[in-house]
């Protein structure tokens, strides 16, 4: 019978070889070595195990906790990052709706035919011999239409220029008509009574005077 050859190998030392492995993995995690300093402790690593699969295995046995956590907080920021382009998408899409929205509501309008003429401004009475200028102000709804107003007067009492300047040139009554250029239908009608020159009382039943001491007619 062959005698066989005695095995002088050593048993493996466990904890060195998981200090060199965790030896690595602080360095990549620490980034404090280069990829050339790495490769000599995983060659030293190899060396020290014998094996290169041992090596390996020992290696990701130490790296795998660190590098499944690196993963998941890597997927839990791209989790994030979704959301957040979700909601992004999202409100976009809430913002093109209202547009859209705005445009038809627009588009199922004529901008060129005004419903009507709102008068602002306009006096109910001009004194004969006022020399103030007085001014018809009229506005097309809606207000984004095309188009703008026209006065016309009967020039009975009082004279408009189509821009609504008002000039009283008779004791009487005018009507005057504010009239959209782009629709002639859609008019707005008032009416100016011109009267003689009054005077004006103070509340206590006195004359009310000027600045220069002068009496104020109306």
């Amino acid at each position: 019978m062959a005698q066989l050859t005695e095995n002088n190998l050593q048993l493996l030392d466990t904890a060195d070889l998981m200090a060199r492995a965790e030896v690595i993995r602080d360095a990549v995690q620490a980034k404090t070595i280069s990829a050339q300093q790495v490769g000599q402790l995983f060659c030293d690593l190899i060396d020290a195990c014998g094996d290169i699969n041992k090596a390996v295995r020992l290696f990701l046995s130490t790296n795998v906790p660190e590098i499944q956590a690196d993963i998941d907080s890597r997927l839990a920021g791209a989790d994030d990052a979704a959301a957040k382009a979700a909601a992004e998408i999202q409100r976009s899409e809430q913002t093109r709706a209202l547009v859209e929205a705005l445009v038809a509501k627009l588009t199922s309008q004529n901008l060129n035919a005004p419903e009507r003429v709102d008068i602002n401004a306009a006096p109910a009475v001009v004194t004969l011999t006022n020399p103030v200028p007085q001014k018809i102000k009229a506005a097309l709804f809606p207000r984004f239409g095309l188009g703008s107003v026209l006065f016309i007067s009967d020039h009975k009492a009082v004279e408009v220029t189509p821009d609504g300047m008002v000039r009283p040139v008779a004791l009487g009554r005018s009507t005057v008509h504010a009239v959209a250029t782009a629709d002639t239908s859609v008019y707005k009608s008032l009416c100016i009574e011109v009267v003689p020159p009054r005077l004006r009382l103070a509340a206590a039943g006195a004359l009310r005077l000027d600045g220069k001491g002068n009496i104020r007619l109306t």
